[in-house]
């Protein structure tokens, strides 16, 4: 006979605002909290269910087919711990860890959290690659920034680092950012050419001398074919441009 949950443990998990499942040994669904049930509430067209009591006595692969097979419940080692896609449109962490009572194995408690809207999480992950992809970093030259920049480089990107290094120019009293193309593998977008030129110039009105560096050849061939054209001073590399820096701030 599978276990049921005393009256002070199902208070205890109400008291909570996790999502928790008590999954019995026979991986059914044996009892939710009240924050179980209201996300259950709000998602029963994907469970297609009528109310959350009728997730009672049903199979955990109710709530995840791909996660949580008995092999993984069986012989995993505990907490398991998975972020997972459910139902196409929503990301969530799911958390199991075993119930023991008086030092016996009663089941699971299987929490359900941190429920995303997947295009959410995509953006929220978008996000965090763009900041990145465009490390802004000081040099061994005083109040002189570089911008290494990597891999393809688009428009989103510009923009996200134009707000970006303004901010840390002002914060850090810039007098020279060196923008190093050495690490760029493509750029294909005709209005690249005049981002790039729009965040010269705006570097250039928060007071700093702006430096190129690093062109690969192909990205050269790239840019004048796109009609790219600027009058930056540019060097070869990086070390080539801050050895200029340095020679300026030594005048």
């Amino acid at each position: 006979m599978n276990y049921v949950l005393e009256g002070t443990i199902k208070d205890t998990l109400n008291c909570l605002e996790e999502n928790i499942f008590f999954i019995d040994q026979d991986l059914h669904i044996s009892w939710m909290n009240n924050s179980s049930k209201n996300l259950l509430q709000v998602m029963k067209k994907y469970l297609n269910i009528g109310t959350p009591e009728d997730m009672i006595g049903q199979p955990i692969k109710s709530l995840h087919k791909n996660f949580l097979q008995e092999e993984l419940m069986y012989y995993n080692e505990f907490p398991i711990d998975a972020q997972i896609v459910l139902f196409d449109g929503f990301v969530a962490r799911l958390i199991v860890t075993e119930l023991l009572v008086e030092n016996q194995k009663r089941g699971y408690l299987l929490t359900w959290k941190d429920i995303t809207e997947r295009e959410q999480e995509r953006e929220r992950t978008k996000e965090i690659l763009n900041e990145l992809a465009t490390p802004i970093l000081q040099t061994v030259a005083e109040h002189t920034l570089l911008v290494p920049l990597i891999g393809e480089l688009t428009l989103e990107r510009l923009e996200t680092l134009t707000t970006k290094l303004l901010k840390e120019c002002l914060n850090n009293g810039a007098d020279y950012v060196i923008l190093d193309f050495s690490g760029v593998t493509t750029i294909t977008d005709s209005e690249l050419g005049i981002e790039i030129q729009n965040l010269t110039d705006a570097i250039k009105l928060m007071g700093a001398d702006v430096l190129y560096c690093g062109f690969p050849k192909e990205m050269v061939k790239d840019m004048v074919s796109l009609g790219v054209h600027t009058n930056q001073l540019s060097f070869v590399s990086f070390r080539n441009a801050i050895r200029y820096v340095v020679k300026e701030q030594e005048k």
